[in-house]
């Protein structure tokens, strides 16, 4: 590998490694599948019914919010509970993501210090956790189904893509958050606090049309973008192009920011954790 005068490695170099390090790690689908699995196991072991808690929870938190939200925005049960429903479970994968993307190499530091991985393998594990337990979460949608009488849909399958373009979203956000995470320990403190501000302020109990002129403020939130191709082909209908081409939009100024990121720190992880 060539280095310039004084063993400073060459730019080109570094956008080579961490290339190299991206395709490793998408490679190395089984190692980074198998720590997620690992990780779910690892943290309801002895518990009897696992993850699914989490699924408890969100069906508790359906119930305590929707029919008390529908009542004070004056919406009917059976057009707002849906909203909510799917809303909690999304923001359950958004945030989940975020906040463990910031601690990707931080947990994981004795692999980081132990075993040639690459670093890749850690933000995919991260993706690979949080979408077996947002499938989990799936199921808290079920007993309202039922209650209200709802019957699965073809465009359902829409949100699919949605939640595809997340996960593209959450690896290089990942990586920053992560990154930085590693360097200033703190940080980690300040995103879980901004994930909960975001969580009010974007439309996940109550809805975009309140906000009347300044309805704005929810269109341009990223959060609120995520949040509608997921839930809106399951509660109203496609999503339009606009939407779609706010979160590509979100998803290459994320690429474009994180790659030249990554390649310029990748080398200093290993000391950080």
């Amino acid at each position: 590998m060539s280095t310039q005068p004084g063993g400073n490695w060459r730019p080109l170099s570094q956008w080579r490694l961490a290339a190299h390090d991206l395709m490793d790690g998408l490679r190395a689908h089984r190692v980074w599948m198998m720590l997620a699995s690992m990780d779910i196991r690892q943290r309801y072991r002895r518990s009897v019914i696992g993850p699914f808690w989490i699924t408890i929870t969100m069906v508790i938190w359906i119930l305590a919010i929707g029919p008390l939200y529908s009542h004070l925005l004056g919406i009917g049960a059976n057009e707002f509970i849906p909203y909510v429903a799917i809303g909690i479970i999304t923001w359950g994968l958004i945030s989940g993501l975020l906040l463990d993307g910031a601690n990707a190499f931080v947990s994981a530091d004795n692999l980081v210090r132990s075993v040639k991985l690459p670093y890749t393998v850690h933000i995919l594990r991260v993706l690979q956790r949080n979408l077996i337990i947002f499938v989990h979460n799936l199921l808290a949608f079920v007993p309202f189904m039922l209650w209200l009488g709802i019957w699965p849909q073809w465009r359902w399958l829409a949100a699919i893509p949605g939640v595809a373009l997340i996960l593209m979203a959450a690896m290089p956000a990942a990586f920053l958050l992560g990154t930085l995470s590693a360097r200033f320990r703190d940080l980690q403190q300040i995103i879980a606090s901004i994930v909960q501000l975001a969580f009010f302020m974007t439309p996940i109990f109550w809805k975009a049309e309140l906000l009347r002129e300044r309805s704005w403020f929810a269109e341009y939130n990223p959060f609120q973008v995520m949040l509608e191709l997921v839930r809106r082909p399951i509660v109203e209908g496609i999503p339009d192009w606009a939407t779609y081409g706010k979160m590509l939009l979100l998803i290459v100024v994320l690429y474009l920011w994180a790659a030249p990121f990554f390649a310029t720190y990748r080398r200093r992880l290993a000391f950080w954790v």
